[in-house]
């Protein structure tokens, strides 16, 4: 029995593994590939200790920074929830199934005397039961 659990458990470990392998390679960091400096310096780049910067550079504070603004216009409306009851003949067919259900198991047992108890029984409980469950709040 240890074997088999240590089975699963090492099986369980290994899916998750390879969820997360999978999820990594999803992201975008992993479809990037890390930047390489060129061997040689090129005029005009970052490496390049010589070049001047341009004479026309704007600062990066000057820049115009844009900020999103969302208006909202009326309020999040609350979730609906309404009541579905059910009908008086599904009511009937449930209260009459189980006590037919009871008179069955009844007259199994009791013969005559058992088919009636387990009816009046059957009934009862059909009852109980349909009158807890007759009214059912849905949310819409």
């Amino acid at each position: 029995m240890i074997p088999r659990n240590a089975a699963i458990g090492a099986a369980v470990l290994a899916l998750a593994g390879l969820g997360a392998v999978a999820y990594y390679s999803s992201t975008a960091r992993a479809s990037q590939p890390a930047s390489v400096a060129p061997a040689t310096a090129v005029p005009g780049t970052y490496l390049d200790p010589v070049a001047a910067a341009p004479a026309a550079a704007v600062p990066v504070a000057a820049a115009p920074v844009h900020e999103r603004v969302v208006y909202r216009t009326r309020a999040a409306a609350a979730p609906r929830y309404y009541v579905h009851t059910r009908s008086k003949k599904h009511s009937a067919m449930i209260i009459g199934g189980s006590a037919v259900g009871g008179a069955g198991i009844g007259a199994l047992v009791g013969g005559k005397k058992g088919a009636l108890i387990g009816g009046l029984v059957g009934g009862a409980g059909g009852t109980v039961y349909d009158r807890k469950t007759h009214k059912k709040v849905v949310q819409q």
